[in-house]
């Protein structure tokens, strides 16, 4: 019998090696959560490739750098929210999924509406271990959101990983990587552990009314005329894929003003403190 709790209805409920998976119904979304009680992944049911969580649709800002990427990384799968949404809008991309949990990939499939492409290559691996393995593999974008239940992967937070991210980047690629930022989980440390092993430029996009931050790690320092270059690009993104990259780039420009003027990486001590995911 399925279980109405103040998540929805109950649909799943299982154990792996690493703890415990639920999945919710409500209202037409569907919802994964691990041990922390943190919405891992959502779907709306009749609109399967919408974003639904405003984190994703954050990450995504990566494209204004990188429009068509031929090849792209993504370090946790979670529901398969970015993958399925990669899959729609940028067909002819080879895209890579590494994922820790053999269970979680299965859900994906079975309850998210994550399809099976020729395009897709699944890795079940440790994405650090993933980076140090890939040999002479380059990747145009990296997504990392690799949370688990209790937060982010420790794995996925030392320099060393993000020494990795930016060796198997293409020219001009970019690193977007989800954090978690609240006054009892800041994200600093984190901050400073992309800035010390990925080098470039660090740009920070907070997302509205969320405690997640998004860092978008660049392989050159940009100004704010570069990034000004870029509103027929987020306009265009925009039209064709539903997301608001204009107000992104605005968002982008603002918050890394200074950044933007002097080509290097702020203190991440001036976050600013915002609500829950």
């Amino acid at each position: 019998m399925r279980k109405l709790t103040d998540r929805g209805v109950q649909i799943y409920a299982a154990h792996d090696e690493e703890g415990r998976l639920e999945i919710f119904d409500r209202d037409g979304v569907r919802s994964l959560y691990f041990d922390s009680g943190a919405c891992q992944s959502s779907l709306r049911l009749n609109a399967p490739t919408t974003l639904v969580l405003a984190y994703t649709r954050s990450m995504l800002a990566a494209l204004l750098f990188r429009p068509e990427p031929r090849r792209i990384l993504l370090i946790g799968l979670g529901g398969g929210a970015l993958a399925r949404f990669l899959l729609q809008h940028r067909p002819a991309a080879q895209l890579h999924c590494v994922e820790t949990r053999s269970s979680v990939v299965t859900l994906a499939h079975d309850f998210f509406h994550l399809p099976s492409a020729p395009h897709l290559h699944m890795h079940i691996n440790d994405g650090a271990a993933f980076l140090r393995r890939c040999g002479d593999q380059e990747f145009d974008m990296i997504l990392v959101d690799a949370f688990d239940g209790g937060g982010i992967h420790p794995n996925v937070c030392a320099p060393e990983f993000h020494t990795d991210c930016r060796r198997v980047l293409t020219e001009g690629g970019v690193l977007s990587v989800n954090l978690w930022n609240t006054p009892e989980a800041p994200c600093k440390p984190l901050l400073d552990a992309i800035e010390q092993g990925f080098g470039g430029q660090i740009l920070q996009l907070p997302v509205e009314e969320r405690a997640n931050l998004i860092a978008l790690g660049l392989d050159k320092p940009r100004t704010q005329q570069d990034l000004k270059l870029l509103r027929e690009s987020a306009q265009q993104l925009t039209e064709t894929l539903g997301l608001d990259f204009t107000k992104q780039l605005r968002s982008l420009r603002h918050r890394n003003s200074a950044v933007l003027r002097r080509g290097i990486t702020p203190r991440p001590d001036s976050l600013s403190r915002t609500i829950r995911r």
